[in-house]
């Protein structure tokens, strides 16, 4: 397993072209670390994870900082050198508890299928962050690899928590979040619909609440009431095809 290629709003056109532009203003610049990072930054959002490992590695040679170790280790992560990465997000650790390294250490771990280093890295890094929700995700699907569903189970419940923590401290339009993720597991299934509704109760006039729990319901089989939570999200946002689409399909 690899972790994922970092994100970026601009296109890859974009990225390209600065990657050009560091590359050049670098030729004059050789011993510049900062115009190095930044190049070799782009060189993983376009995928180019060796040539980015070989810039980073340059940038720790001149100013031998914990962000660029940190860099270096999500760059061996995603190129599959797992040994590697582990032992730059040692150096990292070595100098900064930093949740994040102890995050990706723990992928890389998974990744050579040492599942006990990489639950306990987890752990460190959720003993940091309580709310690191990718790191509760990532020890549940380990503790079930460990055969522990009944500890997996209980950090699927934390992070279904945690989708519906946030939305307590803002409007429900800007709160942000997913749970289709959630919809495989009966037991989680369960859980998502009790949270949904809470949710539907703070916010009864949020499309999303609705649409959200009628893909909770469906799954748990409830096809009836599925469709009057599709049908309520329909009544709110007459424009909201795909709840009208799930509402349909029957």
């Amino acid at each position: 397993m690899t972790a994922d290629a970092p994100r970026s709003y601009y296109s890859e056109g974009l990225i390209e072209e600065a990657v050009q532009e560091n590359q050049r203003k670098l030729a004059s610049e050789p011993g510049n670390h900062l115009l190095r990072c930044s190049l070799a930054n782009g060189l993983v959002r376009l995928g180019k994870f060796e040539e980015a490992i070989e810039h980073y590695q340059k940038c720790i040679e001149l100013s031998p900082s914990s962000e660029y170790w940190n860099n270096l280790g999500k760059a061996l992560l995603n190129a599959g050198r797992y040994q590697e990465a582990v032992d730059a997000f040692a150096k990292v650790i070595e100098k900064q508890r930093w949740p994040d390294a102890f995050f990706h250490q723990a992928q890389a771990y998974r990744s050579l299928g040492m599942l006990e280093k990489a639950n306990d890295q987890l752990c460190e890094a959720v003993k940091l962050n309580p709310k690191y929700r990718e790191a509760l995700n990532e020890r549940a699907h380990i503790l079930e690899a460990l055969n522990r569903k009944d500890e997996a189970l209980n950090e699927y419940k934390k992070v279904i928590a945690l989708f519906f923590a946030e939305y307590q401290a803002q409007d429900a339009e800007d709160y942000c979040y997913e749970t289709s993720v959630l919809l495989d597991n009966s037991d989680l299934v369960e859980e998502l619909i009790r949270q949904l509704r809470r949710y539907i109760q703070k916010y009864p006039g949020f499309a999303d609440g609705y649409y959200k729990l009628g893909q909770a319901l469906e799954a748990k089989g409830l096809k009836n009431e599925a469709m009057m939570a599709f049908r309520k999200a329909l009544e709110i946002n007459p424009s909201y095809e795909t709840a009208r689409k799930c509402f349909w399909k029957r």
